[in-house]
């Protein structure tokens, strides 16, 4: 049990040495924190400039520190930047032109799917009755023709047997 108090105590003590000289050699102002978390880093997929630790994100945090401590604006710093790379490198890109087309083609396509699908309910409840109202009639008429052939075939029996009664139907030898 001491030893492995031991065995985490050294553990410990070693991961929090290993991180202080990555802490300690990175000191920033908050101004120029706040403007890298707003820049993509180009090197890192989807990481901040604030976060990655690339070589160009250390080359930017440090052009944007100069430029802070220069007296420029965060959006000249901004503006530097996008110049630079392009508006990809914005975390919040503006929204317009193509970007805004993006922004709104998903509700777009919800509400034109919801037209279709509230058209089509209406269309198919206008024909249910409709429908059901000829499915009847379809099997009346069904129903009919057979009670007309059964009748009728009855009828043909009647008459057929009347006339045998009579001898009508007989052959004479």
């Amino acid at each position: 049990m001491r030893f492995l108090s031991l065995v985490l105590l050294m553990t410990t003590l070693l991961l929090t040495v290993s991180a202080v000289p990555v802490l300690a050699t990175e000191e920033y102002s908050p101004g120029t924190i706040d403007i890298a978390r707003k820049l993509l880093c180009p090197v890192c997929s989807g990481e901040t400039v604030a976060d990655s630790q690339s070589g160009t994100a250390r080359a930017m945090r440090e052009a944007i520190e100069q430029k802070v401590q220069a007296g420029e604006s965060e959006q000249q710093i901004l503006d530097f930047f996008v110049a630079r790379y392009g508006e990809s490198i914005l975390t919040d890109p503006p929204k317009s032109g193509f970007v805004l087309t993006l922004w709104w083609l998903p509700v777009l396509v919800v509400l034109v799917g919801a037209l279709a699908v509230g058209l089509y309910l209406r269309e198919r409840t206008r024909m249910e009755p409709v429908a059901a109202a000829n499915s009847h009639n379809a099997e009346d008429a069904e129903l009919e023709a057979i009670a007309d052939e059964v009748l009728s075939g009855r009828r043909a029996q009647r008459s057929a047997g009347t006339s045998i009664e009579r001898g009508e139907g007989l052959a004479s030898p």
